[in-house]
């Protein structure tokens, strides 16, 4: 998700410690080698094709495999086991928790919620189900009710999922300090996979860059890869850190590296922003390309990617009613969440259309969220529609992260720093 920390992920690490035998179902298995499991889950399904827990297992290897290395295609895979699966056990509520986190990495929120609610009724003290629904408030954008099914949550099982989402909570609400020590404490609790326990690094490595404090976050990044070498937040982390001390050319290498191991958009969109700043146009022409065609993959597998195109293409710039139309589908889907209406105002902005971005861009920043380019691109919107005041002050909260906020913008916020008169934070060597 862009501009907020990605937690889907979590609702699939279904420790062994999984409290579901209270709620009357069975423990969803370890995932932390996804490659292994998936060769021997293939394996017991073809032997036992009656057998639904096996193929619940199958779905949920398939959908962590899938988040891993960043490949969509999974999806549909684990799409056909929970659909055999759930023709084997329809009654059975650890299939809903499974195909809920598949509706979560496809973006389906709506769909989502519905199966968390229909796995909580049925377990009520399944942290799993507990999850996937607090995730799926979270992106409609019903944060009061997360809150409250997140304090289930940790009531049920205090450890690092629920410890990270309490952490991402905070953070939306602009409370920075407790949500990195929420992350802290996530890290502390440990997990039962690697990837797991990278992942909670690598986003205690995020606040600590929205902090400003960017040898804190290159720590955090370098020592997710060393738990889970390879992880691709971690290595685009370490990038816009190396990037942001002006290292421009090694941190568009090391994404280049990213990229030809598997091209996320993600991590297509930091090497466009790097090349951009480089000046290197035919580079950047060819990733750009590309961002597209990867889209139009994930596209096909069924992940919904509005949110994401809205924000790219507003970016770049040469479609701005491509992206007004990609916001709007965005903010039709998830209709109170903070960075749809950001991508809205982004998109009206970048479309001429200033005025008309002020509501989006108040939405945007209602709670506060701790995330400097949405306070930066509300600071943009303010400032074109006259309202110097607001800009400043969400320039100033943009800029607690150091001067380096955008790569592909840093003149842009240079230039609005000037004509507000708020002062330039020094690079921190």
């Amino acid at each position: 998700m862009i501009g907020g920390l990605a937690i889907g992920w979590f609702a699939t690490a279904g420790n062994d410690d999984s409290p579901s035998t209270s709620g009357g179902g069975t423990a969803l298995p370890s995932t932390g080698a996804p490659e292994d499991a998936i060769a021997a889950l293939e394996a017991a399904v073809e032997a036992r094709p009656e057998d639904a827990t096996a193929w619940r297992q199958l779905g949920t290897a398939y959908v962590q495999q899938a988040i891993e290395i960043g490949d969509p295609s999974f999806y549909g895979l684990a799409e056909r086991s929970f659909e055999e699966a759930t023709a084997l056990a329809p009654d059975d509520p650890t299939i809903l928790v499974g195909r809920g986190v598949l509706a979560l990495s496809l973006h389906e929120f709506a769909e989502a919620e519905e199966l968390g609610r229909r796995a909580v009724a049925a377990l009520p003290a399944n942290a799993d189900a507990l999850g996937v629904l607090v995730d799926a408030q979270i992106e409609l954008g019903e944060y009061d009710e997360a809150a409250e099914t997140l304090q289930r949550m940790l009531d049920v099982r205090p450890g690092l999922p629920a410890l990270a989402r309490t952490s991402y909570l905070r953070q939306l609400r602009g409370e920075l300090g407790p949500a990195t020590e929420a992350m802290r404490q996530a890290v502390v609790a440990g997990a039962s996979s690697p990837f797991d326990e990278a992942t909670v690094t690598a986003l205690l490595g995020d606040l600590q860059r929205f902090a400003g404090n960017q040898s804190g976050a290159l720590e955090s990044y370098e020592r997710a890869l060393e738990l889970f070498p390879g992880l691709i937040h971690a290595e685009l982390g370490r990038a816009l850190v190396i990037g942001g001390r002006g290292e421009l050319a090694a941190a568009a290498a090391a994404v280049e590296e990213v990229v030809e191991r598997f091209p996320s958009p993600s991590a297509l969109f930091v090497l466009a922003d790097l090349q951009h700043a480089l000046g290197d146009v035919e580079g950047e022409a060819d990733t750009l390309e590309l961002v597209r065609l990867t889209a139009a993959l994930q596209e096909e597998a069924g992940q919904i990617v509005d949110l994401e195109l809205a924000l790219f293409e507003a970016d770049i710039g040469d479609d701005p009613a491509r992206a007004i139309a990609l916001a709007e589908e965005a903010l039709a889907a998830r209709p109170d969440n903070v960075f749809a209406a950001d991508a809205m105002a982004w998109a009206l902005l970048r479309g001429g259309q200033a005025a008309a971005a002020v509501p989006f861009a108040e939405d945007a920043v209602r709670l506060g969220t701790a995330d400097p380019l949405l306070q930066y691109r509300a600071a943009e919107v303010f400032a074109a529609a006259g309202e110097d005041e607001r800009a400043a002050e969400h320039l100033g909260l943009a800029l607690q992260a150091g001067p380096m906020l955008s790569i592909r913008h840093a003149d842009d916020v240079a230039a609005l720093a000037e004509e507000l008169g708020v002062p330039l934070p020094a690079t921190e060597s």
